[in-house]
């Protein structure tokens, strides 16, 4: 842990952070904006405009985003303005990039972005473009029709692909399903084709349209995003299922009656995991030879290898009562963390002094502090 950095960013958060700007930097501070502008216009062309961006308002829209939408990352297009000091403001703030062209992903790498938080999303890509795309690890892209199913199994057969729909966009003023996007009728045959082709279809998209007013198209357009995961199902397009064999399970830490008490074990994941890597049909097996040894009978979990560790949430109680080593499998061991919990009141403690140094010689510390239940895969 970088202490240096998480002091300072403490400091900034009990300070207001104009006041930190302040301290750091170099640049004549102005009173009001018409003192910047009538002395930054003495330096420039007199034939020559000029904008302003005001990157405190990026952070306010910002800070709204993750009140409102705490779950959901943002993909900037990068069409609507491809300024380089923004691009890398957007990539210092966690952004993700929308991206329609080879020059546009050249830009969000360039700014630093992750080429895993690009998608490129233009359903009708050049060649050269999913050549570059490739080589650069962006895999992630929007299609819309069979020909580019084609071309993208022959030049970039791992992609991960989102098909994107045609939304009900009458009363936008620029309606952009008159070029892209699928109908619904559409649908099966083209995921039927993916299929054939060995490719990975991993999600949906709509566009409602500029300027649209109608919650109605929005409403319209996740409705039959949702019908697109029914006819998914319907034919099988999460493919083969997986089948994976636990070295714990049923007479360990997974027994019967946690189903009569309708507790879920729900596997973790980190947000980045989820998004970066497919979810497949799945079941999960105990290690013992008994047939009824089963952890979940179904479930979504991205493809995994052996010895890699999965996280379970909702573990623990009567678990030492009734584990049994049968078989002659090893118990479950023990192992003891402090996560840090910024909701944890200390005052209902009166021997706290006491309390933290046990925990202090038996407990890894954790500074984890985010809601762990926004990493659950939905099951």
């Amino acid at each position: 842990m970088d202490v240096t950095k998480v002091f300072a960013n403490d400091i900034i958060r009990n300070r207001n952070i104009f006041d930190h700007l302040l301290l750091k930097s170099s640049r004549k501070c102005y009173k009001a904006i018409y003192n910047y502008l009538e002395d930054t216009s003495k330096t420039m062309d007199s034939d020559r405009s000029f904008y302003i961006l005001d990157l405190g308002d990026i952070l306010w829209k910002t800070q709204l985003w993750h009140d409102r939408l705490p779950n959901v990352v943002p993909y900037y297009a990068v069409k609507a303005n491809a300024d380089p000091i923004l691009m890398r403001l957007f990539v210092l703030l966690g952004y993700g990039f929308d991206c329609s062209t080879e020059g546009e992903i050249r830009l969000a790498l360039n700014s630093g972005a992750d080429p895993k938080k690009i998608i490129f999303a233009h359903t009708i890509k050049t060649r050269k473009a999913l050549e570059y795309a490739s080589s650069v690890g962006i895999d992630l892209m929007t299609f819309d029709c069979k020909e580019e199913l084609l071309k993208i199994s022959k030049d970039f057969p791992s992609a991960r692909l989102i098909l994107r729909l045609k939304s009900d966009s009458k009363t936008s003023v620029y309606n952009l399903n008159k070029k892209f996007g699928c109908d619904l009728s559409e649908v099966e045959n083209l995921l039927l084709e993916a299929k054939s082709l060995n490719l990975n279809v991993t999600g949906v998209s709509f566009h409602v349209g500029a300027l649209c007013e109608s919650p109605e198209t929005y409403i319209s357009a996740i409705e039959n995003s949702r019908m697109v995961f029914s006819i998914a199902e319907r034919n099988g397009d999460n493919g083969i299922q997986r089948e994976y064999y636990l070295n714990d399970g049923f007479y360990g830490s997974f027994p019967y009656f946690y189903r009569d008490y309708d507790v879920k074990h729900i596997p973790l994941l980190t947000s980045s995991e989820i998004e970066k890597r497919p979810k497949y049909k799945s079941k999960v097996w105990g290690q013992t030879c008994c047939c009824e040894d089963v952890i979940m009978e179904e479930c979504l979990l991205p493809e995994m290898e052996e010895g890699q560790l999965i996280l379970w949430k909702n573990m623990g109680a009567y678990i030492r009562g009734v584990t049994s080593n049968f078989t002659l499998v090893p118990y479950p061991a023990d192992r003891y963390i402090f996560i840090q919990n910024p909701r944890l009141k200390l005052d209902c403690i009166p021997n706290l002094t006491e309390v933290s140094d046990y925990i202090a010689e038996v407990a890894n510390l954790i500074e984890q502090t985010e809601d762990m239940s926004r990493f659950s895969l939905d099951l």
